[in-house]
């Protein structure tokens, strides 16, 4: 009888949480993957998590937790120098909020979509997940896995690795080295999320992860504290995103750069097909 497995890109939050939750009843080996690079820290945040997915796991269910680095992948498909040339730009305030250009009505829209694109550069977050992709792609042809999973959901935009129009990019390109991926919790709301993992004993609180997120209780989540990604979530993100015609404008560069990139980052470290 064939062994049946998964991997599952774990950070040890409620939503990543979820997903391997789901992933219990399925499959006989569940591989809880974490990345980390230079400034994810506190990766023992995650062993809370890991234990009680494993006391709860039924008998025929073998979880396996592995720490994976990627700062090598991630600094080889970085632009660093488009994204300081960014980062500098705001924070000398020599670039001004797209918000006092809308869509180019005062300076045109040639100079706006320049701006915008140079902004984009700045994009720490979807860099940061297509070095984890890339990663995850390799881990599972190492490890003869043909089932990837993420905890991936609508609430988290400024990363643009998980908007749905590039999700569908990444499962295309997933596929084509025989690897089926998926995130599950993708439509589903975040109080189901929490509550389901309340009912089942994985958390204490039927709210965790608002509890989480204010502080109230211990996080059980890897910590991000990458002063760029810090720029780009409170402060360049913003500047982006702020009505329908702008999000569309970066759902499209969003799709387009990671097509790119993750290319590029497959191709540089030769993983087969």
């Amino acid at each position: 009888m064939k062994i049946k497995k998964i991997a599952v890109m774990f950070s040890g939050g409620t939503d990543s949480t979820y997903v391997a939750w789901l992933q219990l009843q399925k499959y006989d080996q569940i591989y809880l993957v974490t990345f980390i690079r230079h400034g994810l820290r506190r990766a023992e945040n995650l062993q809370d998590a890991v234990t009680r997915l494993m006391q709860k796991a039924p008998s025929k269910a073998k979880i396996h937790h592995q720490i994976i680095d990627i700062e090598d992948i991630y600094q080889m498909i970085t632009p660093h120098q488009e994204k300081q040339e960014a980062q500098q730009a705001v924070l000398s305030q020599k670039l001004s909020p797209l918000w006092e250009d809308a869509h180019g009505l005062r300076n045109g829209r040639e100079t706006y979509m320049k701006n915008m694109h140079k902004l984009f550069m700045a994009n720490e977050c979807l860099q940061c997940k297509i070095a984890m992709d890339i990663a995850a792609i390799k881990f599972c042809k190492e490890n003869n896995i043909s089932n990837v999973c993420d905890g991936s959901n609508t609430e988290q935009l400024d990363d643009g690795s998980q908007l749905e129009d590039v999700k569908v990019i990444a499962r295309d390109i997933f596929s084509r080295y025989g690897i089926n991926f998926s995130s599950p919790a993708f439509h589903i709301p975040a109080e189901e999320r929490c509550q389901t993992l309340y009912e089942a004993g994985i958390t204490d609180h039927p709210d965790h992860k608002t509890k989480e997120k204010t502080h109230q209780i211990p996080s059980r989540q890897i910590q991000c504290t990458i002063p760029s990604s810090v720029l780009w979530t409170s402060c360049i993100f913003p500047w982006m995103v702020y009505d329908g015609q702008s999000c569309n404008d970066y759902v499209e560069m969003c799709c387009t750069y990671f097509k790119q990139a993750i290319e590029k980052g497959l191709e540089l470290i030769d993983i087969k097909l």
